[in-house]
């Protein structure tokens, strides 16, 4: 096959051919390579607002609750010793108290306080079904999803081996703000005081 640069080409309509082809193939580059940085730009873009107003806020707001919790913990076994404690209050009670807000705050997963995002959602749907392509799931997502399960099933079973609960309840952002409060009452009930724009 003859190069369409050739001085001499065998005829016109081979070099207008390749001229073509060659045309062709290298819109089609460039046409790729266009929507691929579409897409990286796109899905950085929203990654980082999803990281700034979204996850850093949330995940902020639960590390401090369960930074607060543990402190919790350890300081109310010191009130006793201190005497910074009002005779009459259970100490047994406030440390048990902290031990269910300090577990149940543990036990909270982003996934469980986190808003999903029905729009980006079904604007996923809407591109996949359009293309006839199904909704593959991540293998990552799919094992990491798999080990919560088990961890749920294995948290809800006795040392028997006996099923606890029909099924794991997985936490909500109400039963966050349920923990906050209570967190805020136990903190007010041995002198201390959470500061709202910590929490």
């Amino acid at each position: 096959m003859e190069s369409p640069w050739d001085e001499n080409p065998s005829s016109e309509s081979t070099r207008d051919a390749e001229w073509t082809k060659i045309s062709s193939e290298f819109t089609n580059a460039g046409y790729r390579e266009g929507i691929t940085a579409g897409k990286e730009a796109a899905l950085q873009e929203g990654f980082d607002a999803g990281f700034a107003n979204l996850g850093t806020p949330i995940g902020r707001e639960l590390g401090i609750l369960r930074g607060f919790a543990s402190a919790l913990l350890s300081y109310i076994p010191t009130l006793s010793q201190t005497g910074a404690i009002n005779h009459g209050v259970d100490l047994e009670q406030l440390l048990s108290s902290a031990r269910h807000i300090a577990s149940s705050l543990s036990k909270v997963r982003f996934t469980d306080i986190a808003p999903r995002d029905l729009e980006a959602e079904e604007h996923a749907r809407e591109h996949l079904d359009a293309e006839g392509i199904d909704m593959e799931q991540n293998p990552e997502l799919e094992d990491k999803r798999t080990m919560e399960g088990l961890e749920d099933l294995l948290s809800s079973m006795s040392t028997s081996g006996r099923l606890i609960q029909a099924g794991p309840k997985r936490p909500t952002i109400e039963d966050v703000r349920l923990l906050k409060e209570q967190l805020q009452t136990l903190a007010r009930q041995v002198q201390l005081d959470i500061p709202n724009n910590l929490v």
